[in-house]
């Protein structure tokens, strides 16, 4: 165990650092409160738009199996190679309380019958249904694509922002205040000391005092 200087310099170290160490749990506790609010907006935000991408997603594989077994899985690939498309995302940056995010925009995934590449009239109605969906559901994918990140980050940082707050609360501030005790009771301890041996010389010196001062003689 380190040895403790019971010392007035050290007493005054010791309550300065409780004193950081108090006022920095709050402020970690306000960012984490911080967070916390923008997360569960994000989560909400986030779980109402998966719920919509996944129903999409249902009924995508449904449309891909029936057209698979209609009209092939070859004319099928090679209508999707023939209809991809180049994507340009624009990424902005922002903070949460410190924390980097980001947010993405993206142009309209969606086009119509005549904008996909091939001769519409050369394929199925089933091939044009996956080719709507699945561009429908690209377009969903794209719009949370931020938001799942964001989240992952935010609630990273929060696990930190608790070990943090933990380690403050159950290790850093309790070891500070025994700290403190130890040495108040130590230096309360040698004050008494002190007086008590103060006092002993007095009485040392009066005695003395008074051993030494002559009788007064009689007439």
């Amino acid at each position: 165990m380190e040895m403790i200087k019971a010392t007035r310099d050290e007493l005054l170290r010791t309550r300065a650092e409780l004193t950081i160490a108090q006022e920095g749990k709050q402020i970690l506790e306000k960012k984490k409160e911080a967070l916390l609010s923008q997360f569960l907006a994000m989560v909400r935000q986030y779980k109402g738009r998966r719920e919509e991408l996944l129903a999409d997603l249902k009924v995508l594989k449904d449309f891909i199996a029936l057209t698979r077994a209609r009209d092939g899985s070859i004319t099928l690939t090679s209508l999707a190679l023939a209809t991809s498309q180049d994507i340009t995302l624009k990424i902005t940056r922002d903070t949460i309380m410190g924390t980097k995010v980001f947010h993405a925009q993206h142009p309209h995934v969606q086009r119509d019958l005549l904008s996909r590449g091939y001769n519409p009239a050369s394929t199925s109605s089933r091939i044009e249904a996956c080719a709507k969906i699945a561009e429908r559901l690209l377009d969903k994918m794209l719009d949370i694509a931020h938001l799942e990140h964001n989240i992952k980050t935010v609630g990273r940082e929060m696990r930190s922002l608790n070990t943090k707050i933990n380690a403050l609360e159950e290790n850093i501030i309790p070891a500070l205040r025994a700290k403190k005790r130890y040495i108040e009771d130590v230096l309360e301890q040698s004050e008494r000391e002190e007086i008590f041996r103060l006092k002993m010389i007095k009485r040392a010196q009066e005695s003395k005092s008074e051993e030494t001062t002559p009788t007064p003689l009689k007439a």
